[in-house]
């Protein structure tokens, strides 16, 4: 009897113990296992992962390693093994989205496309947005003809890049590209112009050259959040060149701006910007002032874009 109670007393002991030990060895494994796969030895970090992870383990981001360790030894079925463990632990949103992301790879180098495209779709959900590793990493190279792959894609370059969607924000998208400028009604060169779009869709830049070297300036335009109309704010390299255009508007076929600035005397006048879609190839900018509130107008400059070919100037 006193030995049972004795055993009892110690048995708890001992079982704690082993388990700090394993506990211990699995924590240290798992270490090691991380070194060998941050130094990419796919080999020796899934020896490693193996040895330490049971069955049952819910070490989701181990089980994600071991999945890439495979991957990279092209052992596909292996992967996808360890990937679904690595979901069955439940991980938070971003390691899902390596994970889906790491399996529609597999799924795709073994040919079945409707599982792949779907585990992509899984990843994007959970936050996977590697546009660049979508459009050019050979893995997915079966995809990308594919209409779902195509869907996914589109919602990613559109959560990348917000702006690229939002309908008002492509409004002054006609002005961008490279052009000759003329004094509207004329063939003589006044400059030129090239725009871009920049910020992912979020703004033009506009960079202007004066042919003979008398003006030069940027210019960049975008939606005002404060009031959600276009704004541009010019920047010249002369004299007093700074000028803001207000309240752009597109209607009509031309995006239209106001504007306040003052004459040579410092007498304040109202203006109007406005530049007119004509098609592909050609807008017309005119710019003009009032000094009497918009009784009677005076043209500033009118100029007329004709857009640059390929191989021509």
């Amino acid at each position: 009897m006193k030995k049972f109670a004795l055993l009892l007393t110690v048995l708890p002991s001992l079982l704690l113990s082993v388990f700090n030990a394993k506990a211990q060895f699995t924590s240290g494994g798992i270490k090691k296992a991380d070194s060998l796969f941050f130094a990419q030895n796919w080999t020796g970090a899934q020896k490693q992962y193996r040895l330490v992870l049971a069955d049952t383990s819910h070490n989701g981001l181990a089980w994600n390693r071991l999945g890439f360790c495979e991957y990279n030894l092209g052992n596909y079925q292996a992967a996808i093994g360890a990937y679904q463990k690595a979901l069955m632990g439940k991980p938070a949103a971003p390691l899902k989205a390596i994970v889906y992301s790491r399996r529609a790879k597999v799924y795709a180098l073994q040919g079945k496309i409707a599982i792949s495209v779907n585990d992509l779709d899984s990843a994007t959900a959970y936050g996977y947005s590697n546009l660049a590793e979508m459009d050019t990493l050979n893995d997915f190279g079966s995809l990308r003809n594919n209409p779902g792959f195509k869907q996914i894609r589109q919602k990613v370059y559109f959560t990348l890049n917000p702006c690229m969607a939002n309908a008002q924000a492509r409004q002054f998208d006609f002005w961008v590209g490279e052009w000759n400028v003329y004094p509207t009604g004329t063939n003589t060169l006044a400059g030129h112009s090239l725009v871009q779009m920049v910020s992912g869709g979020c703004a033009l830049l506009e960079n202007w050259e004066a042919t003979n070297g008398s003006s030069s300036g940027k210019s960049l335009n975008f939606i005002d959040e404060a009031n959600g109309k276009w704004k541009q704010t010019w920047v010249g390299n002369y004299a007093n060149g700074i000028q803001e255009f207000v309240n752009g508007q597109y209607a009509d076929g031309a995006m239209r701006f106001t504007f306040t600035t003052t004459d040579a005397q410092g007498h304040p006048l109202t203006g109007r910007f406005i530049f007119y879609n004509l098609g592909a190839d050609k807008v017309r900018q005119f710019n003009e002032t009032s000094a009497d509130g918009g009784k009677t107008w005076v043209t500033a400059y009118d100029f007329t874009y004709i857009r640059i070919k390929k191989g021509k100037m």
